[in-house]
């Protein structure tokens, strides 16, 4: 279930980047024409892709570090051992979905 939420949060991150932190990402790596005029298809969604990002995310970062398995005896386990990846994804997925959140700020300074 964490790889879901880490994989879901990701995806829902990228996709909210759709609307301001994609076209520049694509436009600085020379990707630019159809396929950058293309995303606005998206911008209807973008409310939608944000709520799912932060729920996917949260979750994912609840299993990764809080929660903390029982027995049915109620007794803890040891700690669970995440995937090497899911972490880092976690955090990188964190980081892209602060930027589009930080759009509003830092547009102002680019256009």
């Amino acid at each position: 279930m964490l790889k879901f939420f880490a994989a879901g949060g990701a995806a829902a991150s990228v996709a909210a980047s759709t609307c301001c932190v994609l076209p520049l990402i694509l436009g600085a790596v020379g990707i630019s024409g159809a396929l950058v005029s293309e995303l606005g298809v998206f911008a209807p969604y973008q409310s939608a892709f944000r709520i799912a990002a932060v729920t996917l995310l949260a979750a994912g970062f609840w299993q990764a570090y809080v929660r903390s398995p029982t027995h049915d005896s109620g007794a803890a386990c040891a700690p669970r051992r995440t995937s090497r990846w899911v972490k880092p994804i976690l955090w990188a997925a964190a980081l892209l979905l602060a930027v589009v959140f930080g759009e509003p700020v830092w547009g102002r300074w680019i256009g």
